[in-house]
């Protein structure tokens, strides 16, 4: 295991893309890394 990780990890609620699909179809920017898809 290495206990460095770099600094630019994807953000866990969206998965790194920056937004969430919604089930109806379309999709909404990420609240909580504003579309960034960062952490």
């Amino acid at each position: 295991m290495k206990s460095q990780q770099s600094e630019s990890k994807e953000c866990v609620y969206c998965s790194g893309k920056g937004y969430f699909q919604l089930i109806l179809g379309g999709s909404e920017t990420c609240t909580s890394c504003e579309g960034s898809g960062k952490k």
